[in-house]
């Protein structure tokens, strides 16, 4: 049931962050750093540790990230698995709490965050 929900949670997400009109419908930061509006996607400057912590500036109860490994050019990794971070009455947290545990590798990333009914879409790099 637990893969079920998260199967789902994952397919409306990614894909409506992927052609969302407006990238940062509300701010975001990772690792002390505020993402910058951009398009199609908002981008984290320089790169972040892996267990940087992601701030949300939203009113909603639950947000849900969707963190997707990405090629240079920004398309998702062939068969890669998406990480999913959940904040619950919470606006921080770090992107090493992932519900799965696992730490997420040196690479470049594309965050999709769920708030309010909008998305916000992130690129980032880890190192």
């Amino acid at each position: 049931m637990k893969r079920l929900l998260l199967f789902f949670i994952i397919s409306a997400a990614f894909p409506y962050a992927l052609f969302a009109s407006d990238s940062l419908p509300f701010p975001v930061s990772l690792g002390g750093q505020a993402a910058k509006d951009g398009a199609p996607f908002a981008k984290i400057e320089n790169p972040v540790a892996a267990d940087a912590e992601l701030a949300v500036e939203s009113k909603g109860d639950m947000i849900i990230v969707n963190v997707n490994m990405v090629t240079a050019k920004n398309e998702p990794v062939p068969d890669s698995t998406p990480a999913v971070i959940l904040l619950q009455g919470k606006t921080k947290t770090n992107i090493d709490k992932t519900m799965d545990g696992k730490k997420l590798p040196a690479g470049n990333y594309i965050m999709s965050v769920v708030s309010e009914g909008k998305t916000a879409s992130i690129l980032f790099t880890i190192k």
